[in-house]
């Protein structure tokens, strides 16, 4: 294991910003619901200006490899309010890039949140009319501009690809290190998981630094086949690439999808009541998508009996909120 992890500090990062965020102990919650003694919570939302959120850890290989293959400009794709596609924009700005941005949606009229950050930023957006049509929109600017004889490096949805993984990989070790002064091991990670990317590099990175931890992903709006399969097709080529090879099978991956309620980015009421107990007992501000879905289940768990008072938990928040100002 030792040869793995050196082969993969050795893998090339960009140091975008702060990371090592804070695990915080919820007490507030305790006297609401006794049995939650023992959640914590990891504040990647902490990471960057205007809550960069998750996405910034794995940018930092994603963009570290784009500069490796000596590309001048980042293709990147979300829905017209994505907190991936605003976070690469402003990443890649700041390393030196051109940005396109393919956003799936209607722009909202007048700019507001991500979107109208996206504009002040001044990135090249280009709308397509759904989801289908994102990708091959990349690859349609990714050609035209290699054509002119342009360097494009696509990032995919999330970030979420042998690279992008890499940055919860690297997640998981700083992970270990907090774990050593609390003085405590964590028995359950709940994060949001969409893309497979944060899902996966947890799942690589709690094998190569033993982390005790069961990983719970609570899906935003995919199914757990879409997940199994987007997160192995994530960590094969990193198994690959550092020496290890099939450390992650399938029956590593815990996907909880009774949270979805009507869809992607659809609050439910349980959402909706996780998100208002967490800002008025917390002062912490979960999105509608993704954060507060993953609380909800958390709760639901407690609730359910499928936590005990004395299992740590740690809820790690992803960042996003400031998707709750559009």
């Amino acid at each position: 294991m030792k040869t793995y992890i050196q082969n993969f500090s050795a893998i090339p990062r960009a140091s975008l910003a702060p990371l090592n965020t804070p695990v915080q102990h919820l007490k507030k919650l305790q006297g609401l619901q006794t049995s939650a003694k023992n959640w914590y919570i990891k504040r990647d939302d902490f990471i960057g200006p205007l809550v960069w959120g998750n996405k910034l850890r794995k940018l930092e290989y994603s963009l570290a490899e784009a500069k490796a293959q000596g590309a001048d400009t980042i293709i990147t794709t979300g829905g017209m309010q994505s907190n991936h596609a605003r976070t690469t924009a402003q990443a890649a700005i700041q390393m030196g890039f051109r940005v396109i941005l393919v956003l799936n949606g209607s722009p909202p009229d007048p700019p507001a949140a991500n979107y109208l950050i996206n504009k002040k930023l001044g990135v090249e957006i280009h709308p397509v009319g759904d989801r289908k049509d994102r990708q091959p929109k990349m690859h349609e600017l990714a050609n035209q501009l290699e054509s002119i004889g342009r360097q494009a490096y696509v990032v995919p949805l999330g970030a979420s690809d042998e690279f992008g993984t890499l940055g919860f990989v690297h997640a998981v070790q700083e992970l270990k290190k907090q774990e050593k002064e609390l003085g405590f091991e964590f028995d359950a990670i709940f994060h949001a998981s969409s893309s497979g990317g944060t899902q996966g590099g947890l799942i690589l990175g709690k094998k190569l630094f033993r982390l005790k931890a069961d990983i719970i992903g609570i899906s935003a709006d995919s199914s757990v086949q879409e997940l199994e399969t987007a997160i192995l097709d994530a960590t094969r080529p990193i198994e690959s690439r550092i020496q290890s090879p099939n450390l992650v099978q399938a029956d590593d991956i815990h996907v909880d999808t009774s949270y979805i309620g009507d869809g992607y980015g659809i609050p439910t009421s349980a959402s909706i009541q996780a998100e208002e107990m967490l800002a008025k007992q917390c002062g912490i501000l979960v999105d509608q998508t993704y954060t507060g879905k993953a609380a909800a289940a958390i709760f639901d768990y407690y609730e359910r009996g499928k936590l005990s008072k004395d299992d740590k938990v740690l809820f790690w928040h992803t960042g996003g909120t400031i998707a709750l100002f559009q």
